[in-house]
């Protein structure tokens, strides 16, 4: 009898195996994807294709820093960036999206993170400074930019197409997004995240470590 039942339970654990096998094998090939598959390129409209050339890199723009310096989008290229859209003097998400952008910037990814202005009436070079020096934001690698409101609403748009609400960038317009975007060293969109949620910002974080070993 005992050896009955030790070759039932042998009987059980083989076939426990077996039906776990294909589980394990799909869990496997999941994880590989999620690590190591490629990012998607995005065409204009937040369309995804699989093509880098049919994914439009950036145009030239220029816009001012902190400094009242021209800061040209030339200067992200050959890196990976993180460019997003905020104004200083907002009450709602704008300070837990900076907070997370802060959260990469301490992650020690080599990125360059650009947060610009949607207000520039009110966050002008020396408000900008002043705001750096208030909330510790907007050092080292991140940049702080302001400019034209009709050039700065323009890239948002047609740029980095943050929103789909049409506009002019005249006095009544405004755009308030919290999406964060991910451009590759060529300046092409590979990603949009929330950045008010911290499950996204991680898998931002993996995903530029994707980037880092792309050629």
């Amino acid at each position: 009898m005992p050896q009955r039942v030790n070759i039932l339970k042998s009987w059980k654990a083989f076939v426990l195996v077996i039906a776990g096998l294909p589980l394990a094998a799909y869990g496997i090939v999941r994880f590989a994807e999620n690590r190591y598959a490629g990012l998607p390129y995005f065409a204009p409209n937040n369309e995804r294709v699989s093509d880098a050339e049919d994914a439009p890199a950036l145009g030239d723009f220029t816009f001012t820093d902190k400094e009242g310096k021209p800061a040209a989008s030339g200067t992200w290229k050959g890196r990976a960036a993180v460019v997003h859209f905020f104004f200083t003097s907002c009450p709602t998400f704008c300070p837990m999206m900076m907070s997370q952008v802060r959260a990469i910037q301490e992650s020690g990814a080599d990125v360059s993170l650009v947060s610009i202005t949607v207000d520039p009436a009110h966050d002008t070079p020396a408000n900008l400074q002043a705001y750096i020096q208030r909330t510790g934001f907007g050092q080292d690698n991140w940049q702080l930019l302001t400019g034209d409101k009709r050039e700065l609403y323009r890239f948002a748009r047609k740029g980095l197409y943050v929103t789909a609400t049409e506009g002019d960038g005249g006095p009544e317009d405004f755009i308030h997004s919290d999406r964060l975007v991910l451009l590759d060293k060529n300046q092409r969109i590979r990603g949009y995240y929330s950045g008010i949620s911290e499950k996204e910002v991680r898998l931002l974080l993996d995903d530029l470590k994707k980037l880092a070993h792309e050629r």
